[in-house]
């Protein structure tokens, strides 16, 4: 199921349940799920495109068949790495905390119109 079909099922849900400072609750708490998901992927994500080239890197050294080149790419992997775990870390502990959930793209300002 789709991140969005996961968002509107529980928004439906929680609409069902009642009042609206619970579906507001709900669907922030639902945002952040979702927020945090992301996030985990993005990052595990990055962290296997390094990780893949430093291993392949490094089997490549047990054998005795890496150059001089290949070796100082492989130092900069694993500072990359580092650097990049303790980026993601921090970006970690900033996450969205505004009481407003985001707008969507094209959302409307001032009141809704009413149609006849």
């Amino acid at each position: 199921m789709s991140r969005g079909k996961q968002i509107l099922h529980k928004l439906g849900h929680a609409v069902r349940e009642g009042a609206k400072e619970g579906v507001e609750e709900s669907a922030r708490a639902c945002y952040f799920s979702v927020y945090g998901r992301g996030f985990n992927e993005a990052a595990q994500t990055c962290r296997e495109v390094l990780s893949d080239a430093t291993e392949e890197l490094l089997a490549r050294m047990k054998s005795g068949n890496l150059s001089e080149q290949e070796q100082a790419l492989y130092a900069r992997l694993i500072e990359l790495t580092a650097e990049m775990d303790e980026r993601l870390g921090n970006a970690w502990q900033e996450e969205p905390t505004g009481d407003a959930l985001p707008q969507p793209v094209g959302a409307r300002s001032g009141p809704p119109t009413r149609l006849s």
